[in-house]
C-alpha cells in the first residue's frame, strides 16, 4: 500500500486524504496549528461556537456535497427547496429575489422577472443576457473583465451596479471591473443551468467546525489516517527525480511514496527545498480582504436566515439566532479601518436598514479581518493558475488556488483535494 504524506490540514488537506483513504492509501497529514481547518473553522467565545468567516454552499457543489456525504454530516445543513434571497434596501424595504420550484429552466427566468428592485426594461436586459450565458462559448471572452462583457451586452451602469456587482463580490471577492468574465461565465453556467437545485443555498445549521472538519475528522481517523497537529514543515530533501524526505520541527519522514501539498503556495514558499538544482515557479496571484463583524444585540428580532443589503457599506448579514454576522467581500476599504470604527459603520447599518432594530442595543462584538482571504480571479489568473509546479513525479499541490477553474471557493478547496486523489490514482494505474 503506498503511503502519502499531507502537508495541510485545511479543506484542501482534508479532501485529499479523504478521498486517499477511501481508496485504502495509506496517508498522513502534517498540520502547522494546533487545529484543523484553515480558513475554515470555528472557536469559542463566552460559551458559544462563532465562524471565522461567514461561508454559504450552493447545491452546485457537486465536490463538497460529495465530501459532506463521504463524512455522514448532510443533516447538518439546511437546503433551500428553490433559491431564495432577501433584499433591503435604505428605505427599510424587504423585497425577495425567489426562483420557483417548477419549470426548470423557465423558473429562473421567471424568478428574475419577479425581482422588484429591478425596473422592468432592466430584468428584460438581464433575462436576454441569462439567455446568452446559457449558450455562450466563454473562451471567446478570456480577455474581457465581467465589467466589460457586461457592458457589451447592454447591461446599464445602474444594473451592474443594482445587480451584478453584488453577485460577482460575493462569489469571487472582487468587483466587476477587475474579475474574469471567463470564470464569471463558467460559474453562472454551474449554479443555474446544471440542474434545477443548482442554484438553491445551503447553509450550515451549525459551526462549521461541527459541520465540515470534525466529522472529517472522525471519518479519516476510522480509515486509519494518522494526523497531526502543531508541526510545522521545515525543508523538503529531493534528488533529480523525486521529493524523498521532509524535515520538520519535531522529525524527518522519508517513509512515504507521494507528498502531497495542500497549504498555500506563499507558504510553501517559505518551506526549505534542498538537493533539487530547479526552482519552484508558482501561480502570481494578487489577493483581497474580507471583513465580518460578529454583533450580539439585546434583542434579535429577524427571522429570516440571510439579508443582502443594497447599496450598503456590508453586502450581507446573517442570522445566526444568538448574534448576526455582518460580511464584506472585497473589503479594500474595512479591512484598514480599526475595529471600533467597523463598528460604529455596523451600529449605522443596522438603523439605516431595519426599522425593528431601531432602539436595539450592540452589547458585544468581534471583528474579523482576513487581509488576504482570497486569490483574485483576475484576467490573469487564468493563465498564472496554469503554471502549478510539476517537477517531481511524486509531488502534488492542493488548494483553491491551483487550477480548478473555480473562483476561491469552499467548492473550489474540496475540489482541488478530489482532483489530487485522482491523478494519483491514475499515476498509480498506469
Amino acid at each position: 500500500m503506498k503511503k502519502i504524506l499531507i502537508i495541510g490540514g485545511g479543506l484542501a488537506g482534508l479532501s485529499s486524504a479523504l478521498f486517499l483513504s477511501n481508496d485504502k492509501y495509506n496517508v498522513e497529514i502534517l498540520e502547522s496549528s494546533p487545529k484543523l481547518g484553515g480558513r475554515t473553522y470555528s472557536f469559542d467565545y463566552n460559551g458559544i461556537k462563532v465562524d471565522n468567516g461567514q461561508h454559504i454552499l450552493m447545491e452546485c457543489y457537486s465536490n463538497t456535497l460529495e465530501y459532506i456525504d463521504i463524512i455522514g454530516s448532510r443533516e447538518l445543513f439546511e437546503f433551500q427547496d428553490s433559491l431564495s434571497i432577501n433584499y433591503i434596501n435604505d428605505k427599510r424595504e424587504l423585497l425577495k429575489f425567489k426562483i420557483p420550484k417548477y419549470l426548470y429552466p423557465l423558473n429562473n427566468l421567471i424568478g428574475l422577472m419577479s425581482f422588484k428592485v429591478l425596473k422592468i426594461k432592466d430584468r428584460f436586459a438581464i433575462l436576454k443576457l441569462f439567455i446568452k450565458i446559457k449558450f455562450v462559448k466563454t473562451n471567446s471572452y478570456e480577455d474581457k473583465t465581467v465589467y466589460q462583457f457586461l457592458r457589451m451586452n447592454n447591461q446599464s451602469d445602474a444594473v451592474i451596479q443594482k445587480f451584478w456587482e453584488s453577485l460577482v463580490v460575493s462569489t469571487m471577492n472582487t468587483s466587476t471591473k477587475i474579475a474574469s468574465s471567463k470564470m464569471f461565465i463558467d460559474m453562472m453556467k454551474i449554479i443555474f443551468f446544471t440542474n434545477k437545485r443548482s442554484s438553491n443555498i445551503v447553509i450550515p445549521k451549525v459551526d462549521l467546525s461541527s459541520a465540515l472538519i470534525n466529522p472529517a475528522v472522525e471519518k479519516l481517523e476510522l480509515n486509519g489516517v494518522s494526523i497531526s497537529t502543531s508541526e510545522r514543515v521545515i525543508s523538503i530533501i529531493s534528488n533529480d527525480e523525486k521529493v524523498i524526505e521532509v524535515e520538520t520541527n519535531k522529525r524527518k519522514i522519508k517513509n512515504f511514496d507521494i507528498l502531497v501539498s495542500a497549504i498555500p503556495q506563499q507558504n510553501f514558499r517559505k518551506i526549505q527545498f534542498r538537493n533539487s538544482n530547479e526552482s519552484l515557479t508558482f501561480p502570481k496571484l494578487e489577493y483581497a480582504p474580507i471583513v465580518t463583524v460578529h454583533v450580539w444585540l439585546s434583542d434579535n428580532p429577524l427571522t429570516e436566515k440571510m439579508y443582502n443589503l443594497i447599496g450598503s457599506e456590508f453586502d450581507w448579514v446573517f442570522n445566526n439566532g444568538t448574534h448576526l454576522s455582518f460580511l464584506k467581500s472585497n473589503a479594500t476599504k474595512l479591512v484598514t479601518l480599526k475595529k471600533n470604527e467597523v463598528v460604529k459603520i455596523v451600529f449605522s447599518e443596522l438603523k439605516k436598514y431595519f426599522t425593528i432594530l431601531t432602539n436595539i442595543v450592540i452589547e458585544d462584538y468581534i471583528v474579523l479581518k482576513e487581509k488576504n482571504a482570497t486569490f483574485i480571479p483576475d484576467l490573469g489568473s487564468l493563465k498564472e493558475r496554469k503554471s502549478v509546479p510539476n517537477l517531481f513525479s511524486n509531488l502534488f499541490f492542493a488548494g483553491d488556488w491551483t487550477n480548478t477553474k473555480l473562483p476561491a471557493t469552499i467548492e473550489g478547496a474540496v475540489k482541488s483535494g478530489k482532483d489530487v486523489a485522482q491523478k494519483i490514482d491514475l499515476q498509480n494505474v498506469y
